[in-house]
């Protein structure tokens, strides 16, 4: 049974312990988080594995019986060749492994002229040491501006990317054809949350297979790598109850995405 999670992204003003305590309550198992490289969240975790959030945040994750499907966000760039211990890079691998995540995610930049598969393959070691498999988020106008494009990037290592389904475009056919290309490359599915409504295609996600999980979050921007989004760009600016309806109906939605279509005549 494919695993769901929501992305802090889209709860967006509210920490982390927050959102473990909407995603039990909505019946959503695991939450992904951002640690490092996204200013929004540096009030949080600029302390590394010394901040109290760590704590707190652990204590929730056991409470609820909520997982942590990854941890992001790391710049695939030079500074990876040289062990940096004070690096955005190296506080988001450190609270990855304490955090029991499985995932750490990674974003190419158009500006880098080394070899991102080069790069990809020295954080893939690196993330290795702490448990943790890398995964390139396609982003347009980036070296992975395609999922075709990321997993050259990737191949040959342990590591994988994030695809993004819409619901309001992709079909069926389109997702499965991908899937079945990127194989073991594969490493989540991720849905933007705002077109999780009500037209969401039954069956879109039906040939996932059971281990690759789906994250509900949005899409990422090239622009997305060097600043946070405008409070208008979330999805979401309302209190905790509307909000627990909302994480609700997309997590209803998401089981319609993953139900194959002859569930339903049984």
């Amino acid at each position: 049974m494919n695993r769901i999670a929501v992305h802090q992204s889209i709860v967006h003003p509210f920490d982390p312990v927050g959102l473990v305590r909407l995603a039990e309550r909505a019946g959503i198992d695991s939450v992904g988080l951002h640690v490092a490289t996204a200013p929004e969240v540096e009030t949080w975790w600029v302390k590394g594995i010394g901040a109290a959030m760590l704590r707190d945040l652990v204590a929730a994750l056991l409470a609820a019986r909520v997982t942590v499907l990854d941890v992001g966000r790391v710049r695939l760039g030079p500074e990876l060749r040289v062990w940096d211990g004070q690096h955005a890079y190296a506080r988001a691998l450190e609270l990855g492994v304490r955090l029991g995540a499985q995932f750490v995610t990674v974003r190419a930049d158009a500006g880098v002229a080394d070899d991102p598969a080069e790069l990809f393959a020295v954080l893939d070691e690196l993330a290795g040491r702490y448990r943790l498999r890398p995964l390139l988020a396609v982003v347009a106008g980036t070296p992975a501006a395609t999922p075709a494009a990321a997993a050259a990037i990737v191949d040959g290592t342990r590591g994988g990317i994030v695809l993004d389904v819409s619901p309001s475009t992709d079909t069926p056919a389109a997702v499965a054809e991908t899937v079945v290309d990127l194989g073991d490359r594969l490493g989540y599915v991720r849905v933007p949350a705002h077109e999780l409504g009500a037209a969401a295609a039954p069956g879109l996600l039906a040939t996932l297979p059971p281990q690759v999980p789906v994250a509900i979050g949005e899409p990422t921007t090239a622009a997305a790598n060097h600043q946070p989004a405008a409070e208008a760009d979330h999805p979401v600016a309302a209190g905790e109850g509307d909000l627990l309806a909302r994480l609700t109906a997309w997590r209803t939605a998401v089981d319609e995405l993953l139900r194959h279509p002859s569930a339903a005549e049984r």
